[in-house]
């Protein structure tokens, strides 16, 4: 679907529509007001596609057997390894084989506009829309425009790091061989999560972690409980271990990881889990004096601080409150709110849990990490 505005002004402009996108899209269309929503890549964002969806998809299958393996009776009716193909399989039919016409029909059904192409602010209540076909189409809100472009990977700088082709967590989840030998360097959310699914699949899997452990963000015991389980299951758990180096002559072949202790790890394939950055570096931010690359500042409603008259909002992992989906679309039904009362002329309700106030983010984020063992808190 590559489809022109029908007209060039809209009340709310929506710049990415992964899940937080289309959520503040629905909440301002509820409320009557009209809706652009603006997507360079796929309707649906990293979760449908590189995340979430696809994650789980891989580690259900792996997860099942394992915990039938558990349980005497079930143990000795499972008798072979998991199909990784048919894993593969079963996450493409999750993943629509990465098309994106059912969710580019939901934005249709509720009455959005969606707009393919690369949104960039343009100054204040901006944003100019580089579409596929080189056409630039100029949009005007009249209420507000949300950022909903998310983040992508930290890659570390290191020497040899572009020919060794390294995973992130796209190519974690959306390969289709097995990896002899999977090396993981970082120990959050994506790196236990793959180390489980890709050690369920047939990889030996080495986990390098640095001094803080696995799940740094949780209690340590959760950590050590999760490196205990993951040695048992097989996986090579490295505790206090740091990359300086990596070898991949050519871009083909082994990879070879220089370690901090001196040593070498060779594998066929090394996933890096190091971390996210806000995609906020070619959206226009100098446009309207703000930082281009940089996390954006909001305030309980949503709102991006450093403009003050609360027409930029800046929703999900740009806003670094909790790289979280659910998260973020919580975000989303506030701000959506927050919008709408605007709009209206109606007074807003900022108080802690007010209507228009994104306090959960602050006092109550739920998450959890479906590895082997599964990992959850409430922070």
């Amino acid at each position: 679907m590559n489809r022109s505005p029908a007209e060039e002004t809209y009340d709310v402009i929506v710049i990415g529509t992964g899940p937080i996108g289309q959520t503040v899209a629905d909440r301002a269309r509820a409320a009557g007001l009209s809706v652009a929503a603006v997507e360079r890549e796929l309707v649906g964002g990293e979760c449908s596609y590189w995340a979430c969806i696809p994650s789980k998809a891989m580690l259900r299958p792996v997860v099942a057997a394992a915990d039938a393996r558990r349980v005497a009776g079930a143990r000795q009716a499972v008798t072979g390894h998991v199909d990784a193909s048919a894993v593969f399989a079963r996450r493409d039919e999750w993943v629509s084989d990465w098309t994106d016409d059912g969710q580019a029909n939901f934005l249709k059904s509720i009455g959005a506009d969606l707009i393919r192409g690369h949104g960039r602010l343009d100054g204040a209540r901006r944003v100019a829309v580089e579409t596929p076909d080189g056409a630039t189409v100029t949009l005007t809100a009249r209420q507000a425009v949300a950022i909903c472009t998310g983040s992508r990977p930290v890659l570390p700088e290191l020497p040899g790091l572009a020919e060794a082709r390294p995973w992130t967590n796209r190519e974690a989840t959306d390969a289709h061989t097995v990896p002899e030998r999977l090396a993981v360097v970082g120990g959050g959310g994506v790196g236990v999560e793959m180390a489980s699914a890709w050690q369920g699949l047939g990889s030996s899997v080495t986990l390098l972690a640095r001094t803080d452990g696995l799940l740094p963000r949780m209690e340590p015991f959760a950590g050590e409980m999760i490196a205990r389980a993951f040695t048992q299951a097989g996986i090579d758990v490295r505790i206090g271990t740091t990359v300086t180096g990596t070898r991949r002559p050519g871009g083909a072949g082994p990879v070879t990881l220089s370690l901090g202790d001196g040593a070498d790890l060779e594998a066929d394939e090394v996933l890096f889990a190091t971390g996210r950055r806000p995609l906020t570096d070619d959206i226009g931010l100098q446009t309207v004096g703000l930082e281009p690359g940089s996390w954006l500042d909001v305030d309980d409603t949503c709102a991006v601080r450093a403009l003050g008259d609360g027409w930029l909002y800046a929703l999900g992992d740009v806003n670094h409150h909790a790289l979280l989906t659910h998260q973020g679309k919580y975000q989303a039904r506030i701000a959506g709110a927050a919008i709408a009362a605007r709009a209206a002329g109606q007074p807003l309700d900022t108080a802690p849990w007010g209507a228009h106030a994104v306090t959960a983010d602050h006092r109550a984020v739920p998450q959890v990490f479906f590895c082997d063992p599964p990992a959850a808190r409430l922070a």
